[in-house]
C-alpha cells in the first residue's frame, strides 16, 4: 500500500501548474513594475526637457529684447515673467532676471559682474519640473559707431567765467595753452548715454569725498593700460562734490545739474555733464603744469566757472578717443563664451 502511494502522480500536474503561474506572476508583476518605472521616468525626463526648453526660450526672449534695448530689464526693475506659453493643453511659464549693477542696493557695481556684462537668469516651469539656465551677456562698444566729442579741452553750450580777470585756461594735448580750446556756446557732442550707463563700473547717486574713498585703488585712467584701451567709467545719477586732494580717474557721467571741484582735487579723464544747468567750477588754486583736469570738460548750459588762477583742463586725446568709442550709438550684443550652464 505504501509502496503503491509513492508511485501515485495524481495532482503532480497541478502543483506544477501553480508553481508556474507564481513564477509567470512574479515575473508578470517585475515587467509591469519596470514598465511603471520606465513611464515614470520617461514622464520626468519629458517634464524636465519640457521646463529646459521653456526656460531656453525665456533666455533667448531676454537676449532679443537686450539686442533691440541694451536698456532692457523686464516687466519690473530686474526681471519679467511670461506665463501665456501653452504646450498641447498645458500652461507653461518662465521669469528671467537680470543681474547688474542695478541690482546692489549701496549704488557700486558688482565686481563679480564688471561694467559691460549683464547675467541672464531664466528659470522654465512645466508641471511639476523646474530648469534654470543662465550666461553672461558682454556689450562692447562698435568701433564704426563713435561719439561725436570734438577734440577740445571744454566744451560747454554756456559761457565762461571766473573770479576777476580768471577764465577756465584750456591747453591742447601737447600740454600748449590755447584759447581755441574752450568753445563755449557750442552744440554738445551726440553721445550714447544708455550706453555709458550700461558699460559703467561703478553708479553713485552723487559723486562726493566719500564716494571718491571707495576709488582709491583706481590710479590709472584704463583698467589694464597699456594692454588694452577700456577705460574706468563712473556714472553719477546726482551731482559731483568733491574737494581735499582727490585723484579720480575715468570718465565722469554726471546726470545731475551741478560739478564743483575744490581743493588741489585732480580729475584725469573726462567729465561729461550735459543737464549741467548750474555752472560747473574748476578750482583755480594750483600751480602751473597742475591742471585740475586732464582730459576734457563737456558741460551743460551753466557753462564753466573759474574759481581762480590755474583754472586749467588740458586735453588728452587718448582719454577723448575712448570716450568717444565708449559713447557710439551702436554696440554689440554677445553671450559670453564659457559662461552658459544649466541647472
Amino acid at each position: 500500500m505504501k509502496a503503491m502511494m509513492l508511485k501515485n502522480q495524481n495532482g503532480s500536474a497541478l502543483i506544477i501548474c501553480l508553481l508556474s503561474l507564481a513564477v509567470l506572476s512574479a515575473l508578470g508583476t517585475a515587467a509591469l513594475m519596470v514598465s511603471t518605472t520606465n513611464q515614470t521616468i520617461a514622464g520626468n525626463y519629458r517634464k524636465q526637457s519640457q521646463a529646459f526648453y521653456v526656460a531656453e526660450a525665456g533666455l533667448q526672449y531676454a537676449l532679443a529684447s537686450i539686442k533691440d534695448d541694451m536698456t532692457w530689464r523686464g516687466d519690473t526693475s530686474y526681471s519679467t515673467t511670461r506665463d501665456d506659453m501653452i504646450i498641447g493643453n498645458i500652461t507653461a511659464s518662465y521669469e528671467v532676471t537680470t543681474h547688474d549693477s542695478s541690482n546692489d542696493s549701496f549704488g557700486v557695481y558688482d565686481p563679480l559682474i564688471p561694467g559691460g556684462y549683464i547675467k541672464l537668469v531664466s528659470e522654465g516651469v512645466f508641471q511639476d519640473s523646474t530648469q534654470t539656465v543662465e550666461t553672461m551677456v558682454s556689450i562692447s562698444p562698435n568701433d564704426s559707431s563713435l561719439a561725436d566729442s570734438k577734440n577740445k579741452a571744454v566744451i560747454t553750450s554756456g559761457g565762461n567765467t571766473g573770479s576777476g580777470i580768471h577764465v577756465v585756461n584750456g591747453y591742447d594735448d601737447d600740454g600748449n595753452l590755447a584759447s581755441d580750446m574752450v568753445e563755449t556756446y557750442a552744440d554738445l557732442p551726440t553721445v550714447n548715454q544708455d550706453a555709458l550707463r550700461t558699460f559703467a563700473d561703478y553708479s553713485f547717486s552723487s559723486l562726493t569725498n566719500t564716494e571718491v574713498g571707495t576709488l582709491s585703488g583706481q590710479t590709472d585712467f584704463f583698467k589694464d593700460a597699456p594692454q588694452n584701451d577700456q577705460p574706468y567709467i563712473i556714472h553719477v545719477s546726482g551731482d559731483v562734490t568733491i574737494g581735499g586732494s582727490s585723484d579720480v580717474y575715468g570718465i565722469i557721467f554726471v546726470e545731475g545739474t551741478s560739478v564743483v571741484l575744490s581743493g588741489s582735487v585732480r580729475i584725469h579723464g573726462v567729465i561729461y555733464a550735459p543737464n549741467a544747468s548750474i555752472t560747473t567750477t574748476i578750482n583755480g588754486g594750483g600751480s602751473p603744469g597742475d591742471q585740475p583736469v586732464m582730459g576734457q570738460v563737456i558741460s551743460g548750459s551753466g557753462g564753466v566757472h573759474a574759481s581762480g588762477n590755474h583754472a586749467d583742463v588740458q586735453l588728452v586725446q587718448d582719454y577723448v578717443d575712448a570716450f568717444n568709442n565708449f559713447g557710439g550709438a551702436v554696440v554689440n550684443v554677445d553671450p559670453a563664451p564659457g559662461s552658459w550652464r544649466q541647472y
